[in-house]
């Protein structure tokens, strides 16, 4: 059951009032609505498991530094074993500031929803969430050889070839193809963060995209949704979506391009320590042949 369905069902058996002046008590939010958005039936992978706050100090031995694999814009990631199962796992931590913290919520409960929904191979699984009081933990499966950026950068212990750069980019096409298709939860979805960061590998390079947080149900027979603000990656946004807030599942298609162009050169979609006409790559790719790269 998604964690807002959960949070509702445990709040009303506590008690018949709610105070809904608390950011955190929940609220009935669109991406809660997806069952009256479709006659389709929701397709469910399994239950997520709801973990304690001790639980999760005790994977990752209490945050350690050790176990520390990098950082969000919603929190920090650490390596764990949960050791009711003796699984080694990732764990998200959100850390936002007071005045982020509704924003937080949201992307929390939108991850586990949408993910407690999807079933392939080309997607991160989730595995569970801890929500005690303010403390916010979303637990995935491990995947040894981090995110693409890393690897394409040099910073992965392991270099690509060509052949592992072609199955990482059939793989992340595969996962995107499978949001966007209507037989995943009834109605297409739009990842709206895609990018080399969020596609993350596994022990034989084999591609799963992750970090669904900014994630947008598409309104059914509607192929078009505008948004209040642009939400994304500088680098990957796609220009009609940047000029008109009018977002696509070809907005998704467009940042795919961007990491195939990383996939390519190996630079980065944005690069800060390049001169200034050459810090975006897709710009670059514009002004010169693509051999100039190599």
């Amino acid at each position: 059951m998604p964690f807002g369905l959960v949070s509702a069902w445990n709040k009303r058996r506590r008690s018949k009032s709610q105070d809904h002046s608390d950011p955190w008590v929940y609220r009935p939010v669109e991406y809660w609505k997806l069952e009256d958005q479709t006659a389709q039936p929701t397709k469910r992978r399994h239950g997520s498991s709801i973990f304690t706050l001790k639980e999760m100090e005790d994977a990752t031995c209490s945050f350690s530094e050790g176990n520390f694999l990098g950082k969000g814009g919603f929190g920090r990631v650490y390596r764990g074993t949960l050791r009711s199962r003796e699984q080694v796992v990732a764990i998200k931590k959100m850390e936002l500031p007071s005045f982020k913290e509704a924003e937080g919520e949201r992307e929390f409960r939108v991850e586990v929803d949408i993910l407690s929904r999807l079933d392939h191979p080309n997607l991160v699984s989730l595995i569970g969430y801890c929500a005690d009081r303010k403390q916010r933990f979303l637990v995935y499966e491990y995947l040894s050889n981090g995110n693409l950026q890393d690897h394409l950068n040099g910073i992965g212990e392991a270099k690509m070839d060509w052949t592992q750069r072609l199955k990482v980019a059939i793989g992340a096409a595969r996962g995107l193809a499978y949001l966007h298709s209507p037989s995943a939860v009834g109605i297409p979805i739009v990842h709206r963060d895609f990018k080399s960061t969020n596609v993350l590998l596994g022990d034989n390079f084999e591609a799963k995209i992750s970090d669904f947080g900014l994630a947008k149900l598409m309104p059914e027979g509607q192929e078009i949704y505008a948004t209040a603000m642009v939400l994304g990656t500088f680098g990957y946004f796609d220009p009609e979506y940047t000029s008109t807030g009018k977002l696509t599942l070809q907005s998704d298609v467009y940042a795919f391009g961007v990491v195939l162009l990383e996939l390519l050169t190996g630079r980065r979609a944005v690069d800060l320590n390049q001169g200034p006409t050459d810090q975006n790559l897709v710009l670059q790719v514009r002004k010169f042949k693509i051999s100039s790269f190599f």
